[in-house]
């Protein structure tokens, strides 16, 4: 570990730590359970699209067919859900690498360990966490 990280890490108090801790913990569970709505509706579409293929092959003309199975409504929904999933995804990231950097990572350590630029760490790490609702 760095010497200046080093000193970062004592510069956090053990309640912010423990906060951002929690903070990681809780973001990361918000986005496990936002990739099982993704699975679910993926598993949803994947059946959509079956019966698509399926009343094409049968002669069906392609309209009708896109109204009979609802396809937009199934359509948003899946886009819905992987603008959550990407959402849930970004805030779990920026925990972490708040949490990291607080525990006295670098940008560079962080930045490595997960395949990014030294600038998105950087990035991140000042966004601000949006509040939640109490």
């Amino acid at each position: 570990m760095a010497r200046n990280a080093k000193a970062k890490a004592t510069a956090v108090r053990p309640t912010q730590l423990l906060h951002l801790r929690r903070e990681a913990v809780r973001t990361l569970q918000e986005l496990e359970q936002a990739i099982v709505r993704t699975r679910e509706q993926l598993k949803f579409m994947e059946t959509v699209m079956r019966r698509i293929r399926k009343l094409i092959e049968a002669g069906h003309p392609a309209t009708e067919v896109a109204l009979q199975v609802n396809a937009a409504e199934a359509r948003e929904a899946t886009s819905e859900i992987l603008r959550e999933v990407q959402g849930a995804r970004h805030r779990a990231q920026r925990a972490q690498f708040k949490l990291a950097t607080a525990e006295g990572s670098t940008m560079a350590e962080i930045a490595r360990g997960w395949g990014v630029s030294r600038q998105l760490v950087s990035r991140m790490v000042k966004e601000a966490s949006p509040r939640r609702p109490r």
